[in-house]
């Protein structure tokens, strides 16, 4: 498993869906999945740009994650699936250390294989932000969430490294192309994909 770490507007949600486009791979996107729940109150702290409770947030992933672990077992037999890993991309997931620190007391730490954060300049990030015109990008929430990732990704980061979670930063602040380029050089680093392949498929994208 892979997470997309990056503040609002990095682009975690685009490369998430290209990446499993190209690989097919699984997307898995955290906000989506909140959404899906038809909950008011996960509803307004998403829109206001606030923390959703750790009771339910938890849950859901821990549900997800063990959900696909079982399809995966059912698609790969025990001689195909060597060297061929159906990765899952879960996108904006852990979310701050405490969401982190769940990850390794339930286990679900020994999934994650590997992190990407896409690092973009801020006033990229704004410019982004005010075109894609979603409900919740709010210059308050947009504020909130933005200063709340800042304070989380460097503790996040050096956590999971401490638990021998590969780790890479991406400069995503070009076309979605070009960042999947830089991804896909990382996973051809990792062997998480043959850079023959990689390389191969970009060019038909």
């Amino acid at each position: 498993m892979i997470t997309l770490f990056g503040a609002p507007g990095a682009g975690k949600t685009e490369q998430g869906r290209l990446m499993a486009r190209k690989y097919g791979w699984e997307w898995v996107s955290y906000r989506e999945l909140l959404m899906e729940l038809r909950d008011k109150d996960i509803r307004f702290a998403l829109d206001h740009g606030m923390f959703i409770d750790d009771a339910k947030a938890t849950k859901l992933i821990d549900e997800t994650l063990n959900r696909l672990e079982k399809a995966e077992r059912s698609i790969f037999t025990s001689d195909i699936k060597v060297g061929k890993k159906r990765q899952v991309i879960l996108d904006g997931f852990p979310a701050d250390y405490r969401q982190v620190k769940w990850m390794i007391d339930s286990g679900q730490i020994k999934k994650l294989d590997a992190a990407i954060v896409l690092r973009v300049p801020r006033g990229e990030l704004w410019r982004r932000l005010v075109n894609r015109k979603r409900v919740d990008d709010t210059r308050a929430a947009i504020e909130r969430r933005q200063d709340a990732y800042d304070r989380n990704i460097t503790g996040m980061i050096k956590t999971l490294s401490k638990n021998g979670i590969l780790i890479r930063e991406v400069d995503g602040g070009n076309s979605p192309q070009d960042v999947l380029k830089r991804i896909d050089e990382v996973l051809g680093d990792w062997g998480m994909v043959p850079r023959k392949q990689y390389e191969r498929i970009s060019e038909s994208l």
